[in-house]
């Protein structure tokens, strides 16, 4: 699988899904992709039924999609918290062993594929707002299909954390009406007002 030659027909069936989720393919995509790769193989696990999987990525990129499509991990379930620092890493928990292994990016991309000269220019062009539609996609294709090829651990630092506070279950809680709005809102989530009328937090913040 070379890089100027890849194409959706060529990238792994998972990846294939990870993508018809996400909407299209991106390096963005890939990173999460391989880090999902790995935590199943190190952590042991498959895809997570209910809340078994935890992942904390530390940024709100293209990567999450990968970990809901492969891990199971979804803010519905509660079992993927996003903490947007920003940063290249995510975390990986196994519940079933208390296992958690962090995954950081380590320094800048560096193009390692075929025609590395048609990728500067390419890469040049989307840097500099000049590129078409279609040299944007040749750009994110070329650098998806190196980003697969690479070893795992010149792309990432693979750590076991400890010191690692293990996440509640999502929380469960009745519904009840604002004293505002009427509408059901989650009895947690409600604030009491004037009065002590229990209220949804934009109803509280207009009753201020």
């Amino acid at each position: 699988m070379n890089a100027p030659d890849f194409e959706i027909s060529n990238i792994p069936d998972d990846l294939k899904r990870c993508t018809a989720f996400h909407g299209h393919l991106c390096p963005g995509l890939v990173y999460g992709y391989r880090v999902a790769k790995e935590a199943m193989a190190l952590l042991k696990i498959e895809r997570s039924y209910d809340e078994e999987v935890v992942a904390i990525p530390e940024n709100d990129s293209c990567a999450i999609d990968a970990l809901q499509v492969l891990l199971g991990t979804t803010r519905g379930k509660g079992n993927l918290i996003i903490k947007n620092y920003g940063k290249n890493a995510y975390v990986v928990i196994n519940r079933t062993t208390e296992k958690k292994i962090r995954f950081v990016r380590k320094s800048g991309y560096v193009y390692q594929g075929k025609d590395k000269a048609e990728f500067d220019r390419l890469e040049k062009a989307v840097y500099m707002n000049k590129a078409t539609e279609s040299e944007i996609k040749k750009q994110k294709r070329m650098k998806a299909a190196d980003l697969l090829l690479k070893p795992f651990d010149e792309i990432f630092t693979t750590r076991t954390v400890e010191d690692y506070e293990m996440p509640l279950y999502a929380s469960l809680a009745p519904s009840k009406a604002c004293a505002r709005c009427g509408e059901l809102t989650m009895e947690t989530r409600m604030v009491n007002g004037k009065n002590d009328r229990l209220l949804c937090i934009p109803c509280a913040e207009e009753d201020m």
